[in-house]
């Protein structure tokens, strides 16, 4: 009975010498963590000391800066950079955003910026001599004013989505004949209208044409057109709607 006990004896100043030197180890851990976190947060040499920006070509930098809400000076470890994402999305004109911290103190902001392919009829300029643009996904953004065919119309998403990939394949098929589109006039899905530098094209209805069939439509109006001018006869518009590809007839009024 008495090896017994002594034995208790020294198992219990085991399990307590055990418990005594987690403990004092968690403290030693907690001080050391303590210590190291108020070195990260406070020390100097985790400032931000430069803002790198990459990609902008249309967004000031000023612009870009005001909406990251990150400023020199700011602690790097202290930057949320999913909510500086979050932000950076409020601006519609970038499409692709990387951002990330280069330690000890630069921040590193890397953007891909819409490229519009047509600008939205709204009159005057909506906002700072800024204008409403649309790119090829069918998202809208405000840019400032450059030489782009605008949409008429074509409101509702459905039929603005066909006019932009009609767009789309102009641009693809014949990119001449792409830039010298004055506006696209969409009010009427069933009737769309081109307005050229020489007329007025009644097109009809877009969306099913494939790229094939608007490349043999486009061929055959240019000896359309060459043939008019060629025997100087004066013309207001063309209309194509019953031609299909290259086949049928363009009446000319």
């Amino acid at each position: 009975m008495a090896v017994k006990r002594w034995q208790k004896r020294i198992l219990l100043k085991r399990r307590i010498f055990r418990i005594l030197r987690l403990t004092l180890l968690s403290l030693a851990l907690l001080f050391s963590g303590y210590g190291i976190y108020k070195f990260l947060i406070y020390s100097p040499y985790f400032k931000i000391e430069e803002i790198k920006i990459e990609g902008n070509q249309q967004i000031s930098k000023k612009d870009i800066l005001l909406t990251l809400k990150i400023k020199k000076a700011d602690n790097i470890f202290k930057v949320r950079l999913g909510q500086a994402r979050k932000r950076l999305r409020s601006l519609k004109q970038i499409k692709e955003i990387d951002i990330h911290r280069d330690f000890p103190d630069k921040i590193v902001l890397k953007i891909s910026e819409r490229v519009p392919i047509a600008r939205l009829d709204k009159g005057a300029k909506v906002h700072s001599n800024k204008v409403e643009l649309i790119d090829e996904e069918g998202i809208t953004f405000l840019g400032k004013d450059r030489d782009l065919p605008i949409i008429l119309g074509a409101k509702d998403s459905v039929n603005r989505k066909k006019v932009v990939s009609f767009l789309i394949k102009l641009m693809a098929v014949d990119s001449q004949f792409y830039n010298r589109i004055s506006y696209i006039d969409g009010n009427n899905p069933r009737k769309i209208k081109l307005k050229m530098d020489r007329a007025v094209l009644i097109w009809g209805p877009v969306g099913k044409e494939t790229e094939t069939q608007l490349e043999k439509k486009l061929s055959y109006l240019n000896l359309v057109l060459q043939d008019l001018l060629k025997n100087s006869k004066s013309f207001n518009y063309l209309d194509l709607r019953f031609l299909k590809e290259g086949k049928g007839e363009i009446i000319v009024g």
